[in-house]
């Protein structure tokens, strides 16, 4: 089960790139009618950088890095005893940021990411062999951090998210093209007309395009 406790299942940094980037560009096509999605995906972040964030709708946040120094992930999970809110005035958990790399420090300097609002960090090096976190002491209550549950987000399978989208957007979703996304193969204006045919085709395409995803 993935958690800061448990990063093996955490994909690489590229494959976590790419997947971040296929889940936001296939939520794109829908969320055109329902406003903020929950996979969002920005390929020009900056100069070489990319940032991926999810958001639940419930207050619960994860942001995702890309840096050509490696990748920075930043959760919050509003119900953990390591809400920073915990405290008056808010302090983040002991030891929440002391090992973060000094090569990916200026992901704690974002804006964007709110990362005064954080209950864990979890980071990978270009150069690293394996995602790494701070050695907190969890509180005694089995939620920790809230981390599984937010990254869980980022390990669906085809199936898995979309069954999320059929379920979150009350659609039919044809998994073949879901699959094809997963895979990276650009997708064509077919299978975004399978995915929604209630919208004229090149709003489904500006949408796609906004993520980076590719287009045949």
């Amino acid at each position: 089960m993935i958690s800061t406790r448990d990063l093996t299942d955490l994909p690489l940094i590229d494959a976590l790139n790419r997947r971040m980037q296929e889940m936001a560009a296939l939520e794109s096509v829908f969320a055109i009618e329902y406003g903020t999605p929950r996979f969002e995906y920005h390929p020009r972040w900056d100069q070489h950088e990319q940032m991926a964030a999810v958001k639940t709708g419930s207050g619960d946040e994860l942001f995702v890095h890309f840096t050509p120094r490696g990748c920075c992930i930043l959760g919050f999970a509003h119900e953990s005893a390591m809400s920073p809110y915990r405290t008056q005035p808010p302090q983040p958990w002991p030891g929440l940021f002391s090992s973060v790399p000094e090569e990916l420090r200026g992901s704690l300097e974002e804006p964007a990411f709110d990362v005064d609002s954080t209950t864990f960090v979890v980071w990978r090096l270009a150069s690293d062999d394996r995602w790494s976190t701070d050695d907190v002491e969890y509180p005694n209550d089995g939620y920790d951090d809230g981390s599984n549950d937010l990254l869980s987000n980022l390990i669906l399978s085809p199936k898995d998210f979309g069954d999320w989208l059929e379920e979150n957007y009350e659609v039919n979703v044809d998994l073949s093209v879901v699959e094809s996304v997963f895979e990276h193969v650009p997708i064509t204006s077919a299978q975004l007309a399978k995915l929604n045919s209630e919208l004229p085709l090149k709003e489904l395409r500006r949408a796609i395009i906004e993520t980076g995803f590719p287009l045949q």
